[in-house]
């Protein structure tokens, strides 16, 4: 018993000898904690959220003519942090490229960037590009 009555007697020294900091009042005040936000406000931007999201999936799809262009507009979804809102839509369009890849890299000569991007889109994608020679031909 000595030694828990030793202990917290201890311990109330050490929290009395506590200095406090003196903080000057924040500038801010209250005003964050009571924040409230107008229902009609909220709706009104998710309506606006909706229709850029239908924007952009229609720029999605017609991005779709130019395999380039589509890689392009996915990857730059994809750095924007938005892709998630599309991802069946994208799956979609990279599976279609993916399986038209020889046909694709057959028919035309792409430089270093556009088979780079296609190779990292694609790979982050899930998909198995080969690499190396076999890509370049």
């Amino acid at each position: 018993m000595e030694i828990g009555a030793d202990l917290a007697a201890n311990t109330n020294q050490q929290n009395n000898s506590r200095r406090s900091g003196n903080f000057p009042p924040t500038l801010w005040g209250c005003s964050f904690a009571s924040f409230s936000f107008p229902q009609t406000e909220f709706e009104s931007y998710s309506r606006q959220v909706e229709e850029l999201k239908e924007n952009v999936k229609g720029m999605l799809i017609k991005s779709k003519e130019d395999p380039v262009q589509n890689i392009e507009f996915i990857n730059l979804l994809c750095r924007l942090g938005v892709s998630y809102h599309f991802d069946n839509e994208i799956e979609n369009n990279l599976r279609e490229i993916f399986d038209d890849l020889p046909n694709l890299l057959e028919k035309h000569d792409y430089d270093l960037y556009t088979l780079s991007l296609l190779f990292r889109v694609l790979r982050q994608h899930g998909f198995k590009m080969p690499s190396g020679e076999c890509i370049l031909r």
